[in-house]
């Protein structure tokens, strides 16, 4: 019977993971560690309202924890360095100290697509082998990057501890609307004249069960998770049911900078524009061909399901 930690156990995903954990059959115990208090309470759960910035070795080795997954991270565009770095590196050094302390025999990294950075000269798709290069100005992009390092080294220190590491691509479905969805998709979308990237996605469902089913083959290594599919940019609008400007780049990112920096506008500074202008899609044959997964949604089918007609 598994002891199952998750960080961030609260949140959009979080909340999804351990709702479908206390299903299983084989998971006696889920250990819940999140600074918010979850809106629902499966019988077996049991939850520390604990802010990972802080140890919390002692949680994992008082529940006996055996398998963990880190889904704690400070998501989207945020000015608050100091947090995003608390969150995101602090957050994963304590992570892997509770699971070296717990003797935790696999431990799980929600790691992002972001993490290898939005550029002209990208492959598409990006593979595993491909360099993380983050763009260091978006705070989500550069702590997923490091963090990701921090995780690889983890797993290369000690052998003994099957490492899973998960880079995703943005996550839609009917539950987003209040998350990644909402960022991605408003009302009236952007796009920088000149530029029309590939884009991807992944059903919500999807990654429930690509965490579900690591955790049952005990997948090791490193993988990227997305939906089948590709999707121009320029399609989305159509697809999403929304209405799309083009703009040129020098009128854009000078208004966009002026407005973040005012605090008149929350999406984002220019680095943001950089996401789509560039490649940043992955290639996500690899965990499906070493662990038998097949995706139930493609790009657009998530995408669709998010937007239903």
């Amino acid at each position: 019977m598994r002891r199952i930690a998750v960080t961030g156990s609260s949140g959009y995903l979080g909340s999804r993971l351990v709702a479908r954990l206390a299903e299983h059959d084989d998971v006696e115990t889920i250990v819940g560690v999140d600074f918010r208090p979850p809106g629902d309470f499966p019988a077996k759960l049991r939850f520390y309202q604990q802010d990972v910035a802080t140890p919390f070795s002692e949680v994992f080795e008082k529940e006996r924890v055996d398998t963990a997954v880190n889904l704690a991270f400070v998501v989207g565009s945020s000015r608050d360095h100091r947090l995003v770095r608390a969150v995101g590196l602090d957050g994963a050094h304590n992570f892997l100290d509770a699971c070296r302390a717990a003797g935790v025999e696999q431990a799980v990294y929600m790691s992002s697509s972001t993490a290898y950075g939005a550029h002209p000269d990208n492959p598409e798709p990006l593979t595993e082998a491909s360099p993380l290069r983050p763009n260091d100005a978006f705070l989500y992009s550069r702590y997923k990057a490091v963090a990701d390092r921090v995780f690889q080294e983890f797993a290369e220190e000690h052998p003994a501890t099957n490492v899973t590491i998960l880079r995703g691509c943005p996550v839609i479905g009917p539950g987003s609307h209040d998350a990644a969805g909402a960022t991605i998709f408003r009302r009236s979308m952007l796009r920088v004249a000149g530029h029309d990237p590939l884009t991807q996605y992944m059903h919500e469902d999807d990654l429930i069960e690509i965490f579900v089913h690591a955790i049952e083959r005990r997948a090791r290594g490193v993988f990227n998770t997305a939906g089948d599919g590709f999707i121009r940019y320029s399609d989305l609008a159509g697809l999403a049911n929304r209405r799309m400007v083009t703009l040129p780049y020098l009128l854009i990112a000078p208004l966009l900078e002026a407005t973040w920096h005012a605090r008149l506008q929350e999406s984002g500074s220019a680095v943001g524009l950089r996401y789509i202008m560039y490649p940043w899609v992955v290639d996500n044959a690899r965990f499906c061909e070493q662990t038998g997964f097949s995706y139930r949604y493609s790009s657009e089918e998530a995408l669709r399901a998010l937007f239903p007609r």
